[in-house]
C-alpha cells in the first residue's frame, strides 16, 4: 500500500512538472507570435490595445504611423527618451496599428510623426505608450518645467520642456497649445485599469549632439 502510494504521488508530480513546462511553452510560443506578427492574444503581454481616441480629431494618426524620411529633419530618427523621473532610456520603436486598435510593447514607446518638420527640426513627435512604472503612470507624472531628452541614431538630443501633464478620462478629447512655431513633443501613455491617458506636452527647446 506505501509503495502504491509513492508511485501514484511520483506520477502525480511528474504531470504536474510536464503541465507546468508545456504551459511554458505556449507562452513562449505564444508572445513569439504576438511579437512577429503584431497581433495580440489573451492572456499574453507582449503587445496590447491602447487607446488614442483623445487625438483622433488633432492628427491624422494613421498617415504619421509610417512618415516620410524627410518628416525627421535634419537631425535623425528618434531612438531612446530620458523622462525626468528615470535614468533610463526608453526606446523609440515603430508605431503597431492593426486595423482600427493602436498597439503598444511594454517599457517602450511607439512614435508618431503627424507632421512636416519646422525649421530642420521633427515639427511633432508623438509617442504613446502603455502606462507603467518604467513609462509613466500616476506616480511619476513630469511636472511642467521638467526637461525630457530624446536621442536619435545621428547623434543629436532634443532637449524638451514639460509645458503641461495631466491624466485625463479616455473618453476626453484633448488639444495641444500648438502655434507652429516651435518643434513639439506629445507623450500619451494609456492606462487601461482606470481607462485614462496620461497626457505630456512638451516645446522644443534646442537641438544638441550628444557629447555635450
Amino acid at each position: 500500500m506505501l509503495q502504491a502510494g509513492k508511485h501514484a504521488i511520483t506520477v502525480l508530480l511528474r504531470l504536474s512538472v510536464f503541465t507546468i513546462c508545456g504551459l511554458v511553452s505556449a507562452y513562449i510560443l505564444a508572445s513569439g507570435y504576438e511579437s512577429i506578427y503584431n497581433r495580440p492574444l489573451p492572456f499574453v503581454n507582449t503587445i496590447a490595445a491602447v487607446n488614442l481616441t483623445d487625438f483622433t480629431g488633432v492628427y491624422r494618426l494613421a498617415d504619421a504611423a509610417t512618415p516620410k524620411d524627410s518628416y525627421f529633419g535634419d537631425f535623425g530618427k528618434p531612438v531612446t527618451l530620458k523622462l525626468p523621473a528615470s535614468s533610463l532610456r526608453l526606446d523609440i520603436v515603430s508605431a503597431i496599428q492593426d486595423g482600427s486598435s493602436w498597439l503598444a510593447r511594454p517599457s517602450s514607446l511607439q512614435l508618431l510623426v503627424p507632421s512636416p518638420p519646422r525649421s530642420g527640426n521633427i515639427g511633432v513627435a508623438f509617442l504613446y505608450c502603455r502606462s507603467g512604472f518604467r513609462t509613466i503612470n500616476a506616480d511619476n507624472i513630469p511636472s511642467a518645467g521638467q526637461n525630457i531628452f530624446m536621442d536619435t541614431d545621428q547623434g543629436w538630443r532634443y532637449v524638451y520642456k514639460v509645458v503641461a501633464a495631466h491624466e485625463y478620462s479616455d473618453t476626453e478629447m484633448y488639444v495641444p497649445s500648438d502655434d507652429g512655431s516651435t518643434g513639439k513633443l506629445i507623450i500619451d501613455c494609456y492606462d487601461a485599469s482606470s481607462q485614462t491617458n496620461i497626457i505630456v506636452e512638451a516645446d522644443l527647446l534646442s537641438v544638441q549632439g550628444v557629447e555635450e
